[in-house]
């Protein structure tokens, strides 16, 4: 395979954010694999635009979590608002083999993408088998956030190092796109001061960056996809 697949992680992003990203795809009609974090009003709408999202689950089995206090908790709470989700990403990247059995085994899912392997060329799927579970798992290539702690961060889609054999699997966040910083200290600044839910368009605007960064990384892609077939889901890179 040597595609590109677009994927959001939710992240717990106001609704306008996560509103932004949606009209960007809906009005070029790009696919992309949604990971979601929690229950909003939002949610309806990209519900509504199954022709275009797929809906994968970002369960958060960390200390504190909002979905459950045990990896079953989170999981139920995840499938409840998700139920035909087939596709998940954990939040930190959390795994382990018994979480990713019990994913398999007990609540449907079949594919992970929760393994970072930033620019790495020739990542292609393969099949996790333990104890009567079969998971597919295929890392991701790129990640918003993670390109900030880099040297030199791909902003562009014509950089030639994201343009190598294999699949490519991208990962973008809303709060990031909206912000559109390549300084990762911008947002973790922000979230002390109000909870980020809460964040409105007049509590950002100060902060949003013009020039290449997330944001133009995220719509150049969109382009790049609208011009050549709309794009693919997560779930069908198991589709021969």
């Amino acid at each position: 395979m040597n595609d590109y697949f677009l994927t959001i992680d939710v992240d717990w992003a106001a609704d306008w954010m996560i509103d932004y990203v949606a009209d960007r795809l809906i009005e070029k009609n790009v696919k992309a694999t949604w990971f979601i974090t929690h229950d909003s009003p939002i949610l309806n709408k990209l519900k509504a635009h199954s022709e275009l999202f797929e809906l994968g689950i970002h369960p958060n089995c960390l200390p504190e979590s909002t979905q459950g206090n045990t990896e079953d908790e989170v999981l139920q709470f995840m499938k409840k608002l998700v139920p035909s989700a087939t596709t998940m990403r954990t939040h930190a990247l959390y795994q382990h083999t018994r979480f990713l059995r019990k994913a398999a085994l007990e609540y449907d899912i079949s594919l992970d993408t929760s393994l970072l392997l930033p620019r790495v060329p020739n990542l292609s799927p393969f099949c996790l088998k333990w104890k009567e579970a079969n998971l597919w798992r295929i890392p991701y290539f790129l990640e918003d956030d993670m390109e900030m702690f880099e040297e030199n961060p791909i902003w562009s889609w014509c950089d030639l190092r994201i343009h190598v054999p294999g699949v490519k699997i991208f990962d973008f966040h809303p709060a990031y796109i909206a912000l559109n910083n390549v300084n990762f200290d911008v947002y973790e600044n922000l979230k002390p001061l109000k909870p980020l839910p809460q964040w409105t368009i007049d509590f950002v605007t100060p902060y949003i960056r013009e020039g290449i960064g997330p944001k133009t990384l995220f719509l150049e892609m969109v382009h790049y996809l609208a011009e050549n077939g709309g794009g693919k889901w997560m779930k069908e890179i198991l589709i021969k």
